[in-house]
């Protein structure tokens, strides 16, 4: 493979055992998860419950589905604002790939990296707007999922009441949307092209060429969020994405006949999700899960029904990501026949 195939060379051996730690880390924590559940007969009741209403347990997957697809047309929006040269196909190709690495690698955006290399490489002479399209894709998702967070602090002040854990994460949840809309801000305003064409007047040099690419990556996030078309695109499907994956959860707990209405699933799930993207385990897992479980004690619902709901939701991640690895070997096996002999 080389970069003109599109593809990414596989890391360094050392590189490997990077993913070692995060994924002891995981299972440790999907451990301590299962351990919290309790009486395994009472989780494995709650799984028959849901076995029982497939009707149920069908609606949330295809929710999940539609969350990502909320996420492709996000991304898709923007590469269409900065006039990027990817067809809806390549972008669907790409996204699957940055979904199937965000549940292998640290986070839950850590295919943002394989997805930004890979685009890179699509766009010659445009990869700093390429690359900067994931950026802003990520910018606007997290200020739609603190806006969501920042509002169910406010919604269900109730809920923060109960603990003073529960209080110190309402304060954080604040102070971190009020950090991302000012950062958000900062980012749509600041005189980036001034500081191009001064960066420009002083001469080339290595660290220059970089500081200016740097600033072509910014002035590209800059057009997205002040593109009025694009941005409020982007924002209303982010919200829609974080809207499908609450519904996925609520699917999901109906399923096992759990009693969570949607107002508090509204808070519970966005916070789950949110420290699950923490850089710490392979997709977050083990981060969700245990957030789920301590977020619905204090709602009351039995560990058996929590740890039911955790597997569940982990069970269609994994699901999905085995979806999106099918469609990244799809299109990898067609651009293979695509450059073979028969096909010139």
């Amino acid at each position: 493979m080389n970069a003109e195939d599109g593809e990414v060379a596989p890391p360094p051996r050392r590189r490997r055992f990077a993913w070692i730690l995060p994924a002891l880390l995981a299972l440790g924590l999907l451990a301590l998860f299962l351990r919290r559940g309790g009486d395994g007969s009472a989780i494995l009741a709650a799984l028959r419950d849901a076995a029982g209403r497939p009707g149920w347990l069908a609606v949330g997957v295809a929710l999940f589905a539609v969350s990502l697809a909320c996420g492709l047309l996000r991304w898709f929006a923007l590469l269409r604002a900065l006039r990027l040269p990817v067809p809806f196909l390549d972008a669907l190709r790409l996204y699957a790939t940055g979904h199937c690495f965000n549940v292998l690698g640290p986070g839950a955006t850590g295919g943002d990296l394989v997805k930004a290399a890979w685009i890179a490489l699509r766009c010659p002479g445009r990869r700093a707007e390429a690359v900067a399209s994931i950026a802003a894709e990520r910018v606007i998702g997290l200020l739609a999922l603190v806006a969501i967070l920042a509002g169910a602090t406010w919604v269900r002040p109730d809920f923060f009441e109960s603990s003073d854990a529960l209080l110190a994460l309402r304060r954080l949840v604040r102070w971190l949307a009020l950090g991302v809309a000012a950062a958000t801000l900062l980012l749509a305003i600041a005189p980036v092209d001034a500081l191009a064409a001064r960066l420009r007047a002083r001469g080339g040099g290595t660290a220059a060429r970089l500081a200016e690419t740097a600033l072509r990556a910014w002035g590209a996030v800059r057009l997205c969020l002040r593109h009025p078309v694009a941005a409020t695109a982007a924002f209303a499907l982010s919200l829609a994405n974080f809207g499908t994956v609450i519904l996925c959860w609520l699917s999901l707990s109906r399923a096992i006949g759990a009693g969570i209405v949607l107002r508090d699933m509204a808070v519970v799930s966005p916070l789950a999700d949110g420290i699950a993207a923490l850089p710490l385990t392979p997709g977050g897992a083990g981060l969700r899960e245990n957030t789920l479980q301590w977020l619905l004690d204090s709602l009351g619902v039995p560990r058996a029904q929590s740890t039911a709901l955790g597997l569940l939701m982990f069970a269609t991640i994994l699901l999905w990501a085995a979806v999106c690895a099918g469609i990244m070997l799809a299109g990898r096996r067609g651009g293979a026949r695509g450059r073979s002999p028969a096909g010139n």
